[in-house]
């Protein structure tokens, strides 16, 4: 067994708090190697762990859904969740890139608002959940 490292040790190094590293032992993800009295201790490969754990909490992982990540056979299925994820990452960054290009529009607009600028109202095209429909005449409309 590698040298165990203290749980003070532990969050010095991951700047992670004693509270979430036993949150995260209660849901299976973390798994002390022991205690010295009343303080507990863990692998030196602990950090690795943590990185892991803190990376796919980054990208939109649930802690519920990095437990079954962190199991075995949990890439039996091809590795379907990981592409599951990524459609809605992609799609996350393409919201973020469209309001990144609005915004960036808006500060180099050279009217006094953006608000009444065309080029920042073209932004606004597709904005909406659902496509614009154009206004029905009739009789009954």
């Amino acid at each position: 067994m590698s040298e165990a490292l203290d749980i003070g040790d532990v969050t010095a190094a991951s700047g992670l708090p004693a509270s979430t590293l036993h949150v995260w032992e209660r849901r299976g993800l973390l798994e002390p190697a022991g205690r010295v009295g009343r303080r507990r201790q863990y692998d030196a490969n602990v950090l690795d762990r943590i990185a892991i754990i803190v990376t796919l909490q980054g990208s939109g992982f649930t802690l519920g859904e990095i437990v079954e990540l962190l199991a075995a056979g949990a890439f039996d299925d091809d590795k379907q969740v990981l592409h599951e994820k990524l459609e809605v990452l992609v799609e996350q960054r393409r919201i973020l890139d469209r309001a990144i290009d609005g915004i960036q529009h808006a500060i180099a607009c050279p009217g006094p608002s953006p608000l009444d600028c065309d080029g920042f109202r073209q932004h606004l095209e597709g904005a909406l959940p659902v496509a614009k429909r154009p206004k029905l005449s009739g009789p009954n409309r």
